[in-house]
């Protein structure tokens, strides 16, 4: 089964790097177990793209996950859409299908689209549960991670351990926490709405 997924933002944000980490993790990491008993391996494909201007300017990085060999490296319409800015939203919004999930960071997406739409304040939680607004990216990244599954969390934190500095590793794996507490928090909203 194949998973498609697109994190968006601007230059500067860490959207390539959640999508580098996503990879690895299903690549490298994540081994589930099938109902056969048998020990399952996944395969990743990560592509990214940006703006003329490395800070500020659009980025984009795709991901495909499958069960299967893939033959097409790239996303075509993405069953998960990931946006940080609004930038990205007009870019992207309409790169969906009915049902792709979309997680946006609602204090720099002003729209709202309709749809599967979760609102994670990554950036704004970052800087204020965790003290810096650097790691909002990897606060999306956990949120996704809840709403996905599509890696498990001991793999996804075992890619991002080898993919940033090691003095950052616990503000690091405070962030994915984070994410995945703001995720739950989403769909408690949802469902009370």
């Amino acid at each position: 089964m194949d998973r498609q997924v697109r994190f968006s933002g601007f230059g500067g944000q860490g959207v390539i790097l959640m999508g580098i980490v996503l990879a690895r993790a299903a690549a490298l990491y994540d081994r589930p177990v099938g109902e056969d008993g048998k020990v399952r391996r996944k395969t990743a494909i990560q592509t990214q793209s940006y703006g003329p201007s490395a800070r500020g300017g659009h980025s984009k990085c795709d991901v495909k996950v499958s069960d299967e060999e893939m033959l097409y490296p790239f996303v075509e319409i993405p069953d998960y859409l990931v946006i940080m800015s609004q930038q990205a939203y007009a870019k992207y919004i309409n790169e969906r299908k009915p049902d792709t999930k979309v997680l946006i960071d609602p204090d720099l997406v002003f729209d709202r689209p309709k749809g599967d739409i979760y609102q994670i304040p990554a950036t704004k939680a970052a800087e204020t549960q965790i003290g810096t607004r650097i790691v909002a990216n990897v606060v999306m990244l956990g949120a996704f991670r809840e709403l996905s599954d599509m890696v498990s969390q001991e793999s996804l934190e075992k890619a991002l351990l080898e993919s940033v500095p090691k003095p950052t590793h616990e503000l690091n794996k405070s962030a994915l926490r984070l994410g995945s507490k703001l995720a739950r928090e989403a769909v408690e909203n949802r469902s009370k709405n």
